[in-house]
C-alpha cells in the first residue's frame, strides 16, 4: 500500500489513542485522571471502531457482559466472550433495530455495576429502536442522507425519531455510565457522534421539525424531545481526525488548513486546485496541506457508483493546472459513499477530459471514471472512522 495512506491508516486506529488515554486495573477504570469502580461492568461496543474498541477492554476484563454491534464485512474478530450484532450501514436493516433492543433491554436488565459505552461513527445506522414505523424511518434516512445536509442537522432528527438516541440509552441506566468516543464528526461536539445513545441532547425538537419540514417529510408526530440533563453520564474524547493531522504534520512544509471541512464536496476539490493554481502562495515549495472533515454530496437524481472523496477528487483534477501535485482523499472506515473503495488519488499530470469529469459529477459517478483511470484507494473495512484526510502534497 502507498506510504501515505498506510500512514494516515495506522494513525487513525483507536487502539493506539485507548493505551494513551485509558488504564484499566484492579477493577478501575481511568480515562484522563477520572477513576470509576466496578465489579462487573457491562462493555457496549457500536460503530466503524466497535470491534477494535472492545477488544482493548475485554482482554482486560473478566467479570463482564459484553454487546459489540458491528458493520456488515467487517472480518475483524471480537477477542473475547460479547454478544454480537452484524447490522447495516448507511442505513439500518432489521438487524440494527435487533441492536437498539437488545441495548435497551441490557440496560434495563442485566446485572451491571458500571456501563463502558464505546462509540465511534456509523453507530446512528447500526444500532437503533425507532419512534415511527421501520420501513417509514428508513426511507426517512435515505432522503435526509442525500439531501446535502450536514451530520450534525442529520442526527439532529434522528435524536428525535428515535429510543436509543439523543441521551435516552443513559437515562436507561441503572448505574454511572462512561462513554468513550473515537469522533468522526467536524468539530467534535460529541453529542452529534453516533447520535449520542448516552450523552444529553442540547438539540430540540423544533430544531428537528424545521429540518424535516424543510425538506417536505412529514414525521413530526412522532418526534419525541431528549433528555437535556444526564447526572450518571461522563464522556471522553477518545480520538479524532485532529489527532491524525497532528501527526502528519511531520511531512514537507505541512500546514494543517483545517480539520473541519464541510460543504459541498466538490467545492473542497475546486478550492484546493485554486490554491496550487495561485502563484501568490506566502509558503514555498515543498509543501503540504492537510486537512479532515466531511464535505457533503447533495444527489438530485439519480445516482451511481461514488462518494464525497470521489467528488472532491474530480473536481480539483476539473481545475487544477499545475503538474506536480498529488491529492489524496481517504477515508478512514475504508468506505467511501456507496463504493467499495476508501477513495482517491490523483496527479496534476492526469489527462482526463473535462467534458467526462463533468459528466461523471452530474451524475454522481465518480467511481466508474476513477477506476478507469486507475485512481481508486481500496483498503476494505478498516475497524476505525475518524472521518476522511486529505493530503495535498506539492514537492
Amino acid at each position: 500500500m502507498d506510504q501515505v495512506i498506510d500512514r494516515i491508516l495506522r494513525l487513525s486506529d483507536p487502539r493506539q489513542a485507548l493505551e494513551r488515554k485509558v488504564q484499566v486495573r484492579n477493577n478501575e477504570l481511568v480515562v484522563e485522571g477520572s477513576r470509576f469502580q466496578f465489579s462487573k461492568p457491562l462493555v457496549i461496543s457500536v460503530g466503524k471502531a466497535s470491534v477494535k474498541m472492545a477488544n482493548f477492554f475485554l482482554e482486560k476484563l473478566s467479570n463482564y457482559e459484553a454487546i459489540v454491534v458491528k458493520p456488515k464485512g467487517d472480518n475483524l474478530t471480537v477477542e473475547g466472550h460479547a454478544q454480537i450484532i452484524h447490522s447495516s450501514h448507511p442505513y439500518p436493516d432489521d438487524e440494527s433495530f435487533r441492536a437498539g433492543k437488545l441495548v435497551r433491554e441490557a440496560l434495563m436488565t442485566w446485572d451491571y455495576d458500571l456501563v463502558i459505552f464505546l462509540l465511534s461513527g456509523g453507530a446512528s445506522s447500526l444500532m437503533e429502536d425507532p419512534i415511527p414505523p421501520a420501513q417509514l424511518y428508513v426511507e426517512t434516512m435515505k432522503k435526509l442522507v442525500t439531501s446535502g445536509l450536514g451530520i450534525d442537522e442529520i442526527n439532529t432528527v434522528r435524536k428525535h425519531l428515535s429510543r436509543v438516541k439523543g441521551g435516552r440509552l443513559a437515562s436507561l441506566a441503572r448505574s454511572q455510565v462512561v462513554t468513550l468516543v473515537v469522533s468522526d464528526v467536524p468539530g467534535n461536539d460529541l453529542s452529534v457522534v453516533g447520535s449520542g445513545p448516552t450523552i444529553q441532547d442540547p438539540s430540540t425538537v423544533d430544531e428537528a421539525r424545521q429540518i424535516l419540514e424543510q425538506l417536505n417529510l412529514d414525521l413530526v408526530q412522532y418526534l419525541e424531545e431528549t433528555p437535556k440533563q444526564l447526572s450518571n453520564s461522563w464522556v471522553f474524547l477518545i480520538q479524532s481526525v485532529s489527532d491524525v493531522l497532528k501527526d502528519l504534520t511531520d511531512m514537507p512544509g505541512a500546514v494543517i488548513l483545517s480539520s473541519e471541512v464541510r460543504g459541498e464536496a466538490r467545492s473542497l476539490g475546486s478550492l484546493l486546485a485554486s490554491i496550487v493554481n495561485t502563484r501568490e502562495l506566502s509558503f514555498r515549495r515543498p509543501f503540504t496541506i492537510l486537512l479532515g472533515g466531511e464535505p457533503e454530496v447533495t444527489v438530485r437524481g439519480p445516482a451511481g457508483k461514488g462518494g464525497r472523496n470521489g467528488e472532491v477528487c474530480l473536481s480539483f483534477l476539473e481545475w487544477v493546472k499545475v503538474t506536480n501535485v498529488t491529492l489524496y482523499a481517504v477515508a478512514t472506515d475504508g468506505i467511501d459513499g456507496n463504493s467499495e473503495y476508501a477513495g482517491c488519488v490523483v496527479s496534476g499530470g492526469m489527462d482526463v477530459p473535462k467534458r467526462e469529469i463533468r459528466k461523471a459529477l452530474e451524475t454522481h459517478s465518480s467511481y466508474e471514471l476513477l477506476e478507469r483511470i486507475g485512481a481508486v484507494i481500496k483498503t476494505g473495512p478498516t475497524g476505525t472512522n475518524v472521518n476522511n484526510v486529505y493530503v495535498l502534497i506539492a514537492p
